[in-house]
């Protein structure tokens, strides 16, 4: 017993004096963590026993883990994150680590879970620009989104979502009308063009956008564009001959189809009547020609516009040029007396074509030196008269016709004047 006693003394001895290893225990994982709004924020909260945190925002549908802020030991157990950070998902939670000494990440907690769902973009599918230059958005599509976590703690009620038209003009501030929740088409009063119309919808978390992958947002917008028209109008045409009116579209949109009609009257108190409708060309100046019938007033007339594309609805008012008159003449036509050279007493032919093709008593005139002289009255019947005579004045005489002026369909026919054949006879 004695040995043993002095063998155990013996060993007390030798481990006199020798410290004890401190295991540092591991911290504790933060509890309760809280997630609300304050604001237009999100505030998390939580417990833990005063150690710096490091909190992030996971979405377990995607995998994605992002790092929101820090706190140090000994600050509040608390952290304001905008809601703008946070991504479009179905599933996201809240988790709140310790940030050990050497800087990494303890044990953690987490929030319950919660979504972060923003309106789907509103489409425009159809628009019309009305005759006092409103523009009404006939319809949108935008398939509602399906609250996957229902009763989450960041939930709020379905009228925090919006929906709302903007308006871009060039040089003055963009102006944004809200939309009832109700509605099915809006309709945006009259604004200056060009303008650019585009909806937009959002709620407690942010506004809506597409995009193309990482590429420019992309949204179907409503191009209001400016339009006036200008012609060229001859003063003076012959009857039945192509009157070469020369049109001219100006547009701050390109590529677009532009329906135009040719328009006359015989004066101001008559009603305009498309007598010709043309695939206008906003690139370059374009021919409406139409006949010339008479004395006239014309216009060209543009309709409102529309064209849909999958980018965007191009829409453009209606335009006109100012009414402008042009004259006609009659086309007076023949080939002289055949044959032009022929001998004294011989049978000759004389033949006369006018347009317009009415009863009228035309002219024959000869020249005398520097002036035309009355030979005969040429009576012509529907524009055409053969007039069959003997040669007999013995000389070189240069001679025309001439016709009256007469209306035609109500519409003045100014005289007209052939060319001049000389004739011989030896």
């Amino acid at each position: 017993m004695r040995k043993l006693l002095a063998t155990a003394t013996i060993a007390a001895l030798l481990t006199a004096g020798l410290a004890t290893p401190a295991w540092a225990a591991a911290p504790d994982a933060p509890t309760d963590v809280q997630v609300a709004w304050v604001g237009d924020k999100i505030r998390v909260t939580w417990k833990d026993n005063g150690e710096a945190n490091d909190v992030a925002t996971n979405y377990p549908g995607i995998g994605l883990a992002r790092t929101n802020g820090r706190t140090e030991a000994g600050d509040d157990n608390e952290l304001l994150i905008d809601r703008s950070k946070f991504a479009n998902e179905d599933r996201v939670l809240i988790r709140v680590f310790v940030r050990t000494a050497e800087g990494g990440q303890g044990p953690s907690a987490t929030s319950s879970e919660f979504d972060s769902r923003i309106p789907v973009y509103p489409i425009i599918e159809d628009a019309d620009l009305l005759a006092d230059g409103s523009v009404k958005l006939v319809r949108w599509t935008q398939p509602a989104v399906v609250d996957t976590n229902p009763g989450d703690p960041l939930d709020r009620p379905a009228s925090d979502e919006y929906l709302g038209a903007q308006i871009a003009v060039p040089g003055s501030p963009v102006e944004r009308l809200p939309i009832p929740a109700s509605a099915t088409s809006f309709t945006v009063p009259p604004r200056p063009r060009p303008a650019t119309i585009s909806l937009y919808a959002g709620n407690e978390w942010r506004e809506s956008y597409l995009s193309n992958g990482d590429g420019p947002r992309l949204e179907r917008q409503v191009l209001v564009g400016t339009l006036s028209a200008a012609a060229a109008v001859p003063a003076m045409g012959i009857y039945s001959l192509q009157l070469g009116i020369k049109t001219t579209l100006t547009s701050n949109l390109a590529n677009m189809p532009m329906p135009v009609q040719l328009q006359a009257r015989p004066n101001s108190a008559s009603p305009w009547k498309t007598y010709g409708r043309y695939n206008g060309n906003l690139n370059r100046p374009f021919h409406t020609d139409i006949a010339s019938l008479g004395e006239r007033q014309y216009r060209i007339w543009v309709p409102s516009a529309k064209q849909s594309t999958q980018s965007a609805i191009k829409l453009t008012p209606a335009a006109s040029t100012t009414a402008r008159t042009s004259k006609s003449t009659a086309k007076a036509q023949w080939s002289g007396i055949q044959p032009y050279d022929t001998e004294a007493g011989r049978m000759v032919t004389l033949k006369v074509y006018v347009e317009p093709g009415v009863n009228m008593k035309a002219a024959l005139q000869r020249r005398v030196g520097k002036t035309w002289k009355y030979v005969r009255e040429l009576p012509l019947t529907k524009g055409r008269l053969t007039l069959q005579f003997r040669a007999t004045r013995q000389a070189q005489t240069w001679y025309r016709v001439v016709t009256p002026p007469v209306k035609v369909n109500g519409l003045p026919v100014l005289a007209g004047t052939s060319l001049d054949y000389a004739f011989t006879v030896r």
